[in-house]
């Protein structure tokens, strides 16, 4: 599969931000140049093949309406557990004949090369990406005008669909909604879509799109960007980690004069440790933990830990940015907590990783000074488990 950047799907990333990001939609005709390598009709027919796919993964919409999951689905049974919902092909090709729009949902839960394309986008916005697949049949128009409260970027790859788009309200509520031709006026697009031509959508635009001379496939990559309330309660939730703020009081009618004082030490807590937090690192934090949201995420933890099987005791092992707590030496051992982890290691295992820096290197030998390498190894091989290191190779 070709590689796109997000450059691609935008053309001048500058430009995009200053005048279209959050303001107003973009077409780019003709931007990415294999477009059916990133979904085709053929990928669509295996997918409805494999027993895996249920719904909500894929849904039918014909004459504007939802057609019941009872009316293409049925049940299988899968080493002896009975599956009610599982897709039937031949009910669901029966559907696209009579002209229902075929929607696969969060394709990227299904396919990796989708997850990697939608990740292009996560990246970039640090934020949930959903992508969503419309396999419409020629001369057919799936959804009534309505705007969605997400930005989308829309993908054409197979087919033509004819798109008319409408520049957003003034006053955006991020709430679904529809429309009737005599609400709308006139598009200020009004385009042809072709394989490799991308859209952007700013939320809640209104549009309405049909294929025309042939079948449709597009994609319908969904941008959930997190509001300022729901970035401010994420670094909330950060700052109140701390054992201060665990106790439980009564706050019902008999409360005391003394659980008021104690609330109100207690915001005064919050805001100032608000008032000292460095935004930039935790603007990278928030955005960081957008990119690892369901859909997005990306792992090699399988492929990782087997390696650690074959550690020699000069592979080069590197601190992670795990959050680890050190105990007070008691009997030559020292307690960690790592990752929900809680374990004792010897004091000069605890001493060697109080000085490794995040991203800091050492061979697996010098974990455990003094002992013979291949003891050393092991211990090297059991931190990296817990994930406090790693194979910096």
């Amino acid at each position: 599969m070709t590689h796109y950047t997000f450059a691609d799907l935008v053309g001048d990333e500058k430009e995009f931000f200053a005048e279209y990001f959050n303001k107003k939609p973009l077409l780019r005709k003709g931007a990415l140049k294999a477009p059916q390598d990133i979904l085709s009709l053929r990928r669509l027919d295996e997918l409805v093949q494999l027993d895996i796919i249920r719904p909500p993964y894929l849904r039918a919409n014909l004459k504007g309406a939802g057609v019941p999951d009872q009316g293409f689905t049925r049940t299988i049974t899968v080493q002896g557990t009975d599956l009610t919902d599982a897709i039937v092909p031949e009910k669901v090709y029966e559907l696209f004949r009579a002209g229902a729009t075929i929607v696969w949902s969060s394709l990227n839960h299904l396919d990796t090369s989708l997850r990697d394309f939608t990740r292009v986008i996560s990246d970039r916005f640090g934020a949930k990406t959903d992508c969503v697949a419309f396999l419409t049949p020629a001369g057919k128009q799936g959804f009534s005008p309505h705007h969605d409260p997400v930005d989308l970027f829309i993908v054409q790859t197979e087919g033509t669909k004819r798109w008319r788009l409408w520049n957003p309200a003034e006053v955006r509520r991020g709430e679904a909604a529809s429309y009737t031709a005599e609400q709308l006026g006139e598009p200020v697009i009004d385009v042809l879509l072709e394989p490799g031509d991308v859209l952007y959508l700013p939320y809640d635009t209104p549009h309405a799109a049909a294929a025309e001379e042939l079948a449709s496939v597009h994609l319908s990559i969904m941008i959930r960007p997190r509001m300022w309330k729901d970035l401010l309660k994420q670094t909330f939730e950060e700052l109140v980690r701390d054992p201060e703020f665990n106790e439980f009081p009564f706050i019902g009618a008999d409360r005391t004069a003394g659980t008021e004082t104690l609330f109100t030490e207690k915001l005064r807590a919050v805001a100032g440790r608000l008032a000292t937090l460095a935004p930039g690192p935790e603007l990278d934090r928030l955005a960081e933990l957008g990119r690892r949201m369901p859909g997005n995420s990306a792992g090699n933890t399988f492929r990782t830990t087997a390696r650690l099987d074959a550690l020699e005791p000069d592979t080069p092992m590197r601190r992670t940015a795990a959050t680890v707590e050190f105990d007070t030496p008691d009997r030559g051992r020292v307690q960690l907590t790592v990752n929900g982890h809680r374990i004792a290691v010897p004091e000069p295992v605890a001493v060697s990783l109080a000085g490794l820096a995040v991203g800091e290197q050492m061979s697996a030998a010098s974990v455990f000074p003094g002992v013979p390498a291949e003891r050393a190894t092991r211990t090297a091989q059991g931190l990296a488990r817990i994930g406090l290191l790693e194979v910096a190779a």
